[in-house]
């Protein structure tokens, strides 16, 4: 997830559980809720993105750490302040709930998390959520904003203040639980709708390898499924029912899997290929030539944009001798 719902969730948890019980709880839980990211700093640029985002910093290893280290920071902030400081307990309880909420949304997104990092490099990913959900952030942020908003009503009013944060950031992360609830199983019913017989009749007699079902930001019934199948990857939109008895799956692209090159085989034996398809979970390859040179593109179709390959690619540009020229690693459409 992005850096504001994390600090939203954040604000949300300390309100809930913690303002009252300990200093500093509401930074605290903002600082926390976003440690992990700190793997950012040494994930740039290029391909190390992929290499070192959501691995050591993100797993589960790491949160007890995390959690120690909020609670001395605390502790030290207070005693210089000349306030009383926390129990370690508490300290450690802020930065177990607000650092493992991080990991959470991270692992219900289709990037997905390396969870067991560095003992076991692969990916985690529930697939429930978009990177970015707006409707997640509209809530939180509504929910945080309404006790300031009651605040100035009641001022005005001369009615007694009675500090309604708590109640409201309980309701927005029950809402928030809900939300994550229905896209789960709305997700649940997607892929049930992709191994239905007249489903299988899209594949063109294939049997699948694996298929996935992918979020739609703005809604849960809506999701772009990407069917791996021996000879091409199939795209498309899937609408989730409420019942077992209701749903449609829509093909939009049929993407052909082109023969394996030497010039493909080349580039896939890149440094920067290879940790791509590490991380890739549909691999699509595409091989122009340029001149007497050859430009091969690698994507991962678990990005593609309904009927548009994705903008995530490796791109490896080799000689006509078959010698690597080029390789780099971007997020725009080349």
């Amino acid at each position: 997830m992005d850096s504001l719902t994390h600090s939203l969730v954040g604000v949300a948890l300390s309100r809930t559980f913690f303002k009252r019980r300990m200093v500093y709880a509401t930074t605290a839980a903002v600082v926390a809720a976003n440690l992990p990211d700190l793997d950012v700093v040494y994930s740039w640029p290029g391909i190390r993105y992929l290499e070192y985002h959501r691995g050591l910093l993100h797993s589960v290893w790491m949160v007890p750490v995390w959690a120690l280290l909020v609670a001395l920071g605390v502790r030290w902030a207070a005693r210089r302040r000349g306030l009383e400081a926390p129990a370690l307990w508490m300290g450690c309880a802020l930065g177990v709930v607000c650092v493992g909420s991080h990991v959470l949304l991270d692992w219900a997104n289709a990037y997905g998390v390396r969870l067991l990092a560095p003992f076991s490099q692969r990916w985690f990913a529930l697939d429930w959520l978009p990177i970015l959900d707006p409707w997640i952030y509209l809530i939180l942020f509504c929910f945080l904003l309404f006790p300031m908003m009651l605040g100035l009503i009641t001022s005005e009013v001369g009615s007694k203040n009675t500090n309604p944060h708590r109640l409201s950031a309980a309701l927005a992360l029950l809402i928030v639980l809900g939300w994550v609830g229905l896209r789960a199983r709305q997700h649940g019913a997607a892929l049930d709708l992709l191994n239905l017989p007249n489903v299988a009749g899209m594949y063109d007699g294939q049997l699948p390898n694996d298929w996935s079902a992918l979020p739609n930001p703005s809604t849960p019934f809506d999701w772009q499924a990407v069917v791996d199948l021996p000879r091409n990857y199939l795209v498309a939109d899937v609408q989730s029912p409420w019942s077992e008895d209701r749903g449609l799956v829509t093909p939009i692209r049929s993407f052909i899997k082109p023969p394996m090159t030497s010039a493909i085989g080349a580039a896939e034996g890149t440094r920067t290929a290879g940790i791509f398809l590490w991380f890739a979970r549909y691999p699509f390859a595409a091989e122009e030539e340029r001149g007497s040179d050859s430009r091969v593109l690698l994507s991962d179709m678990r990005f593609a944009q309904g009927a548009v390959r994705p903008t995530m690619h490796v791109e490896v540009i080799l000689s006509g001798g078959g010698q690597v020229v080029s390789e780099g690693f971007g997020w725009r459409r080349p």
